[in-house]
C-alpha cells in the first residue's frame, strides 16, 4: 500500500486564475459538467532524501513561492524551511553522519553545488563556475561529492552533462565521464565501488547505466526502449530502485544490482512516480508523485509518498 506523507505548508494561490477574491470574474461560465473544478493549490513538494538515522526528511518544495529545502519530521509532523535564498533551491542529499546537506541552487544565477550544515547553517558554494552543477550524492565516507555537470573539459569545448566528483570542500576535481551522451542522477554504491546513473540516449530513450567508480565498463541495467530515470542504489548494494515508463505512466521499480529479479513497486496510471529514496534499512522507498497541467507557470503538482520495497532476493 502507498501512503502519502502529510505536508501541512502554505498553499501556492494561482491569482492570476481568479482575479481578485470575491470579485466576479468576467466572461466566467456558470458551473456544468463542460466546466470542472480547477485546481488552484499546485504545491510542488518532491525529491525526498531520508537521513541517515531515518528520523527526518529533506526535501525542496515551492510551498511559500519559490523552491526551497524543507526537512520533515514524520513521527511529530514538524516542518521546517533551511533555504530562503532568491532562485531555486533543490535535491537535497545528506552526508552519511547526517550533519550535512549537499543541494543545488540557482541562487547566483545558474544552477550550482553548496554544501550546509543540517539546520540550513553556514551555507557553501563549491566549485563555482559558469555551468551548471547539479544532483550531487556523497561517498559512503563522507569525503566526495559525486555530481553531474555541463563544465567543459577543454576551452573551446562544449560542455555536454558528464559526471564528476570533487570533495566535500569543492576541491580535488575529477570528470568520471566523456561520453556523447548525457549522464544525469547518479548515485553511490554502499561500499563506492560503483555509480548507477541515467543516460539519456535520445529524447525518447533513457537507459539506467552501472559503471565503476572511475566511470569504466559501463553496462545497462534492466534494458528498456524508453524512459528510465533517477537510479538509487539500496543501502546493502544489493538493489537499485529507479523510475520507469515502460507500462506506460512513469512508476517506480526495483532491480538487483545484476540486472535480475526486476520488479514493479508502484501502479498509479494517472501519475508519475520519481526520485525514489531507500529508509537507512532498506524497507521503504520514499518518491514525489508528480500530477502534470497545461498551462504555466504552474504546470506540475507533486506529494511525497512512501511505499514498502520488495523483499530481496
Amino acid at each position: 500500500m502507498t501512503h502519502r506523507i502529510p505536508c501541512s505548508l502554505a498553499a501556492v494561490l494561482l491569482v492570476p486564475a481568479l482575479g481578485t477574491l470575491g470579485a466576479p470574474i468576467a466572461g466566467a461560465a456558470p458551473p456544468s459538467a463542460d466546466h470542472p473544478p480547477e485546481l488552484l493549490t499546485r504545491i510542488t513538494n518532491a525529491y525526498p532524501a531520508t537521513s541517515p538515522d531515518g528520523t527526518r526528511i529533506a526535501y525542496m518544495s515551492n510551498a511559500d513561492g519559490d523552491f526551497d529545502i524543507y526537512v520533515m519530521d514524520p513521527s511529530h509532523g514538524e516542518i521546517r524551511r533551511l533555504t530562503d535564498a532568491p532562485g531555486r533551491d533543490g535535491t537535497p542529499a545528506w552526508s552519511p553522519d547526517g550533519r550535512r546537506i549537499a543541494f543545488q541552487s540557482f541562487r547566483d544565477g545558474h544552477s550550482q553545488i553548496y554544501v550546509m550544515n543540517a539546520d540550513g547553517s553556514d551555507p557553501v558554494h563549491l566549485a563555482a563556475g559558469p555551468w551548471k552543477d547539479e544532483h550531487p550524492t556523497w561517498s559512503a565516507d563522507g569525503g566526495r561529492i559525486l555530481f553531474d555537470s555541463t563544465r567543459p573539459e577543454a576551452e573551446g569545448e562544449t560542455g555536454n552533462v558528464d559526471l564528476y566528483t570533487m570533495r566535500a570542500d569543492g576541491s580535488g576535481l575529477r570528470r568520471l565521464t566523456a561520453t556523447p551522451e548525457v549522464e544525469t542522477y547518479p548515485s553511490w554504491s554502499p561500499d563506492g565501488s560503483r555509480i548507477v546513473c541515467r543516460r539519456v540516449l535520445s529524447e525518447t530513450d533513457w537507459a539506467i547505466v552501472v559503471l565503476e567508480a572511475d566511470g569504466t565498463h559501463d553496462r545497462v541495467l534492466a534494458p528498456d526502449p524508453g524512459v528510465d530515470g533517477w537510479p538509487v542504489w539500496s543501502p546493502d548494494g544489493t538493489r537499485i530502485a529507479f523510475a520507469s515508463e515502460r507500462a506506460g505512466s512513469s512508476d517506480l521499480y526495483v532491480v538487483n544490482a545484476d540486472g535480475t529479479g526486476l520488479t514493479r513497486v508502484t501502479f498509479d496510471e494517472s501519475r508519475d512516480d520519481r526520485q525514489a529514496s531507500w529508509s537507512p534499512d532498506g524497507r521503504l522507498l520514499l518518491f514525489a508523485r508528480y500530477r502534470w497541467f497545461p498551462d504555466q507557470p504552474f504546470y506540475e503538482a507533486s506529494e511525497i509518498y512512501v511505499v514498502r520495497a520488495p523483499a530481496a532476493g
